[in-house]
């Protein structure tokens, strides 16, 4: 199994109490990976792992969604598993526009693997619950 796939699949297992729909968008660039609903609040997840270098890009694509979607005041978030570090890391949509490359360095928040359970549930808390920040236009 590859490891993005392991992610999505630790995902489900350790917040079951998310609706979740996994995207294949291969029809529709940049459109994240999944999608989940809680308590009314819904939001976007884009997954990223790395094993050896502990770096992740997004295409142009998913950065113009994300940036987009922000925009308009929605709450999408990447999570990149940095199986060199063994780190969880999450951004917020509204940060990636400012940064080239997701490192551990740049995340909002990250928590060691493998997580445990209350790492889990601050995750999902964050998700769910964290300010919304409007992504600022980057200078020409």
């Amino acid at each position: 199994m590859k490891p993005e796939s392991k992610l999505w699949q630790s995902i489900r297992k350790n917040m079951p109490d998310v609706f979740w729909t996994r995207i294949e968008s291969w029809a529709l660039p940049g459109v994240p990976d999944c999608y989940g609903c809680k308590d009314g609040v819904m939001f976007w997840l884009e997954l990223k792992t790395s094993t050896k270098v502990n770096k992740a890009k997004l295409s142009p694509f998913q950065k113009s969604w994300h940036f987009s979607h922000a925009r308009q005041g929605g709450r999408s978030f990447i999570m990149h598993q940095t199986l060199g570090e063994s780190l969880m890391c999450i951004f917020s949509s509204s940060s990636i526009a400012s940064i080239a490359t997701l490192s551990p360095k740049h995340a909002d928040k990250t928590w060691a693997l493998p997580a445990s359970p209350a790492a889990w549930q601050e995750l999902q808390h964050y998700i769910l619950h964290s300010p919304l920040q409007k992504p600022a236009i980057p200078e020409a």
